[in-house]
């Protein structure tokens, strides 16, 4: 049985924009508030790698993937080419 998913998108929230939302919390962030710590994190991870992506379902959050290379991380792990995941999740509404 074929099941009709609906207009998925994949963005990278590391990018600006409309979606800079997204970077301040590992769940869908509401409200939206910057967070010091978080922001200060943000600005020196992001130009050595770090990225996060939204999966979007019409229009929906449903998802969402947080990493970075060890260096870029906010947990101490070291390693060559070793990326750390920070955060994933999909909600069961987006399954298939």
């Amino acid at each position: 049985m074929k099941r009709e998913i609906g207009r998925v998108e994949n963005v990278d929230a590391t990018v600006g924009g409309r979606h800079e939302k997204y970077l301040y919390k590992c769940l869908s962030p509401i409200p939206f508030r910057r967070y010091r710590k978080r922001q200060r994190y943000l600005e020196a991870a992001i130009p050595k790698g770090f990225r996060k992506d939204m999966l979007f379902l019409n229009g929906s959050t449903v998802g969402q993937i947080e990493y970075a290379p060890a260096e870029a991380s906010g947990l101490p792990i070291h390693g060559q080419s070793t990326y750390v995941l920070n955060c994933i999740w999909v909600l069961r509404k987006a399954k298939g």
